[in-house]
């Protein structure tokens, strides 16, 4: 490594840092690819208060060769080869000799070019420039001013610091120097760091209580946490996102284990582990089987001589959380669920669609028509589930812990004995939230689940709040990728349509058809994120809408198959041929007993043989089977078109062919449309 770039600032949001140091990364290898100077390796770091580049890279630029075009040969010389005026002029405005000028082809005619030749300056001196470039690069989703400077970044700027080939490079951004020195620990280090080898970097603020590689930070976090959590005979309940911003909020990681009163065990652990990770960024620690435990660990950014008072100040603040937490608990088990519902009336959901109780009585009657469909055994279980649903929006846990939506809903349920199936409807129903999310656990939780999703896209769409580009400010597009995950995965019988045809208020057929092509859109989304061609998903884009999703799936991957297979080609443009003839024809009516030519009457005696098998196994999901068996319709098809003429002289006769090949083009796309290939 021979370049060592650091950005000192105050410390940064953890949440913004991963894509930070993605972009960082990124904008890095742009930037010096464009200052045509080589990267062998790379590192890039970053802790609250630094973000580092470091890297190995070339000394010198790359040599660059230009190629700039000039008049044509026959305006820039005369017959005798010699230069004229525009020759002359194009050399000097290069700094060229006329007489270095080259002749190169370009379309159909010869012109004059001059070749410059630019040799790559010494890194050294263009460094300046690359980083400064690298700086003003990095944006976040919050940007500050500071000071009476003018520059924007996530938070003030204190300090920069640059290292190439273990000299300091001296250079400003808006006033801020660039300097051989950067900073340890903000409380556990006073003195700056001068550096004179950038292979001592690490060691030097591992010394100064900083370990600015976040991958040995974020394991040292894990190994303490584990090890602390064997010492009371339990596991740390293992939460990536949660050991992601634990590490982009300390420099030097100390973990300390804590307890608290076991009385708030009586409380629902997705509770109490709202309040240790959502609230104060603490690990929850489990026994062998799962139940949660009166013990924590808090990463403290101090030393371990400090930990008696990290752990005095952490067990109080937690207690007095939990102690909140707990009063609204009981408070609202007080109110009961029947109570918390009433109070849904008074809760607004939007101006234009009505309370909360009246959410919940669309969600009710959606859930109510998609069971009888499917379950309409579980009808009374899915309109109590939905009854209810929404009911913990209007408790106090829901109001101080809103990331408990449904799950509290759940024990509400229970606390009131309904059903098991109820209760885990009411705790789920918000799942899933994409495609590779869990989905609910019973069959109940994915019906409510799909009402509710249904009736949240209907009312924005309703609203004229409909998804554009990159933007959507609702969630309709996760709330689509839920459904049709749903769909997909529970292999439920039920289209896109009989889904959207579920919904009565606030969606007339014109927004139901808006619908239901945003949603046929996020499925073919789906299943090109799952490797699809585009042209495999065209052939089964008529099924989309009116065809169970699941289904729609296992065409896709018959004809992914099918169109593999050596043979294809052949019963390809035999389709092909029929759908390019009857393209532009109204629907005809096909007469048997005016089939005359006896290569018409195999075809359609074929199409008459074929269509009993093929149902079959349509019926039977059997797709790849019926693209085989529809192939052997080949040679039939091509003897037909060899022998017969489809646009015969006699009306009747033209028209009935064409109404035959109507009725093939229909029995063709039986699993796909296989002429949309090309």
């Amino acid at each position: 490594m021979n370049l060592l770039f650091e950005i000192g600032v105050e410390e940064i949001p953890a949440r913004f840092i991963p894509q930070a140091l993605n972009q960082l990364e990124e904008n890095a290898k742009k930037i010096f690819s464009h200052f045509r100077i080589n990267i062998e390796e790379l590192k890039i770091y970053a802790t609250p208060r630094r973000m580092v580049f470091k890297a190995k890279i070339s000394q010198e630029q790359a040599s660059e060769e230009k190629l700039l075009w000039g008049p044509p040969t026959h305006v820039a010389f005369d017959e005798e080869g010699k230069p004229k005026e525009p020759a002359y002029a194009f050399a000097k405005a290069h700094g060229l000799d006329v007489y270095s000028l080259e002749v190169k082809q370009k379309g159909k005619g010869s012109y004059v070019c001059a070749v410059i030749r630019e040799k790559g300056k010494k890194t050294e001196e263009v460094l300046p420039e690359i980083l400064k470039e690298l700086f003003f690069s990095l944006s976040f989703p919050k940007m500050m001013r500071w000071g009476s400077g003018t520059i924007k970044f996530v938070r003030p700027v204190r300090w920069l610091m640059c290292l190439y080939n273990d000299k300091a490079v001296s250079f400003e951004i808006d006033g801020i120097k660039v300097e051989g020195k950067t900073w340890g620990h903000r409380f556990l280090t006073e003195n700056p760091i001068f550096l004179l080898k950038i292979q001592d970097y690490e060691k030097a603020l591992n010394e100064a209580f900083v370990i600015v590689d976040q991958e040995k930070r974020k394991q040292i976090i894990i190994n303490q946490a584990t090890e602390l959590a064997n010492k009371v005979n339990g596991r740390v309940l293992l939460d990536e996102e949660l050991f992601t911003e634990v590490n982009y909020l300390v420099e030097f990681p100390n973990s300390v284990l804590c307890e608290f009163p076991e009385e708030y065990l009586s409380l629902p652990d997705e509770l109490l582990i709202t309040v240790m990770k959502d609230h104060q960024r603490y690990f929850a620690i489990t026994d062998l089987k799962g139940k949660l435990k009166n013990y924590f660990i808090v990463v403290s950014n101090t030393l371990r001589e400090n930990e008696e008072n990290v752990r005095k100040g952490a067990q109080r603040v937690i207690k007095a959380r939990f102690e909140d937490a707990k009063f609204y608990y009981e408070e609202d088990l007080k109110k009961g669920l029947d109570s918390l519902v009433n109070a849904t009336k008074g809760i607004v959901y939007h101006e234009k669609l009505g309370s909360l109780y009246d959410k919940s009585l669309r969600i009710l009657n959606i859930a109510q028509q998609l069971a009888e469909k499917v379950f309409p055994e579980k009808i009374e279980s899915v309109r109590t589930a939905a009854k209810y649903c929404k009911a913990d929006l209007a408790s106090g846990v829901v109001g101080e812990f809103p990331e408990l939506q449904g799950i509290i809903g759940g024990y509400y349920a229970r606390a009131l004995d309904l059903p098991r199936e109820v209760e885990l409807a009411i705790k789920e129903h918000y799942l899933p939230k994409g495609f590779t999310d869990a989905l609910p656990s019973t069959q109940e939780g994915c019906l409510l689940s799909i009402a509710d999703k249904l009736d949240h896209i209907a009312s924005f769409f309703y609203l004229g709040e409909i998804p554009s580009g990159t933007e959507d400010p609702f969630g309709l597009r996760r709330a689509a990728n839920g459904i049709l995950a749903i769909l997909l995965k529970k292999r439920y019988p039920l289209s896109i349509k009989d889904c959207v045809n579920t919904l009565k208020e606030f969606a007339d057929e014109k927004i139901k058809q808006q619908i239901s092509n945003f949603i046929g859109q996020r499925l073919e989304s789906y299943f090109e994120s799952c490797g699809y061609e585009v042209k495999l998903i065209k052939t089964v884009s008529d099924f989309i809408l009116n065809t169970p999703v699941y289904e729609i799936e296992e065409r896709l991957g018959a004809v992914k198959v099918f169109y593999k297979k050596e043979n294809f080609e052949s019963f390809f443009l035999a389709a092909k041929r029929v759908s390019n003839i009857i393209k532009n024809y109204e629907k005809f009516e096909l007469n048997p007993s005016v089939l005359i030519a006896e290569e018409e009457k195999n075809l359609y005696n074929a199409m008459i043989e074929k269509k009993q098998r093929l149902d079959e196994y349509l019926i039977n999901s059997r797709f790849l089977d019926a693209l085989n068996y529809l192939e052997t319709l080949t040679p039939v098809i091509n003897n037909f078109f060899d022998r017969v003429l489809v646009m015969d002289k006699d009306e009747n006769i033209r028209k009935n062919r064409v109404a035959l090949l109507q009725e093939l083009a229909q029995l063709l796309k039986s699993v796909a449309d296989l002429s949309k290939l090309y």
